[in-house]
């Protein structure tokens, strides 16, 4: 396997033949990353095996999805260690990090307001 193949786009900027990233790739990855650091520091000065299990799932998570879709796992591991209060705090405050940045933020069922 060759790590540098030959590239006909190879500019003076880019000697190695890399690809330069989109602009919008360069925003989805930073608001992906402000999340998962966000996440993370959630989970910083605890302890315990579950935390470090979290904070393994935080890092490899792939996109914002995963990330989303991680808080119900995030909220379990907190809960134990910050009382149901302050996890909810802090789920809260994540929660708010999404905005703008998933495809469609998944809304919560509510019920029909139909005659009973």
């Amino acid at each position: 396997m060759r790590w540098n193949k030959p590239n006909l786009r190879n500019t003076p900027q880019d000697p190695l033949g890399r690809d330069m990233p989109s602009s919008t790739a360069w925003v989805r990855n930073q608001g992906l990353e402000e999340v998962r650091k966000a996440m993370l520091a959630s989970l910083a000065g605890l302890a315990g095996s579950e935390v470090a299990r979290m904070s393994m799932r935080l890092r490899y998570a792939g996109d914002i999805e995963a990330l989303w879709y991680l808080r119900a796992d995030l909220l379990s591991t907190l809960q134990p260690l910050l009382g149901e209060a302050g996890a909810s705090k802090v789920m809260d405050q994540l929660t708010l990090l999404f905005h703008g940045q998933l495809p469609s933020v998944p809304r919560p069922a509510t019920a029909p307001h139909g005659p009973h």
